[in-house]
């Protein structure tokens, strides 16, 4: 069986999809998956279900949906969902979820990237990242979930700035351009993803949208947040403005 979780959540088996209606199955099986393994409690799947508002009944109630869920999920040929003191679990490894191969590919694109295999590298991270079909867990509600899709778009965004430094070292500078140039308005405050497009700019002969790029983000700071860009995007600036030699490979992480 697989399970989705980087977009709208899906679970699959052979291919087929495994229609949940409702929307208490999904975050069920969510809150297990993003365990990686781990058991849920069940008082965390009351919480991840009705937040701070429980039901008297929460637990009979999260004890029999779970039971419907695992037979609605043996009709379909295969239950992941393990019992164990006071929970459940589903051992990940034992089925396909694409938060997992996101995890190992963005690990297998790092260690490429310590060993200088650095296109072989992006290409990894290309993969980990195609992963991706919208905002992580769409369409599930609730304060447990919310928290879980920070964490999992901040891994989204780490391994981005990732991949963009190693096609910065490989020469990729346009990719970094196209790729960066809408994110950065998305993201206003993310220092790296500026540095990235900003170094990108300046090898590319486009200095002059670098330091505007700059002088644009120094703004936003000092007005909304009183505060100035940090010592590396102060360095890259000056750098730009003195017509230095493009980007050192010391400012990207391997």
């Amino acid at each position: 069986m697989e399970f989705r979780l980087l977009g709208p959540f899906e679970a699959r088996h052979q291919g087929e999809l495994v229609e949940l209606r409702g929307r208490t199955y999904p975050k069920i099986l969510a809150l297990l998956l993003l365990g990686e393994g781990a058991a849920a409690s069940i008082g965390g799947l009351v919480e991840a279900l009705w937040d701070d508002a429980p039901p008297s009944t929460a637990s009979r109630q999260v004890r029999n949906r779970v039971a419907s869920l695992r037979r609605i999920l043996k009709d379909h040929g295969h239950d992941p969902i393990q019992k164990v003191p006071h929970g459940y679990r589903i051992p990940i490894r034992e089925v396909g979820s694409d938060c997992c191969r996101f995890i190992d590919l963005s690990n297998r694109a790092r260690s490429l990237a310590r060993a200088s295999r650095y296109r072989e590298a992006v290409n990894s991270m290309d993969v980990a990242l195609g992963l991706w079909s919208g905002p992580a867990l769409m369409g599930l509600s609730g304060k447990v979930f919310e928290a879980s899709a920070l964490r999992l778009e901040e891994s989204r965004l780490s391994a981005i700035e990732s991949r963009a430094s190693w096609q910065l070292r490989v020469g990729l500078s346009d990719e970094v351009i196209g790729e960066l140039s809408e994110l950065i308005v998305a993201q206003p405050y993310r220092q790296q993803l500026l540095l990235l497009f900003m170094s990108a700019l300046q090898h590319n002969g486009r200095a002059a949208e670098a330091l505007y790029a700059y002088e644009t983000y120094r703004s936003r700071l000092t007005e909304e947040l009183g505060i100035e860009p940090g010592q590396a995007l102060q360095r890259l600036y000056v750098s730009i403005l003195r017509d230095e030699r493009p980007y050192a490979d010391s400012r990207f992480p391997s």
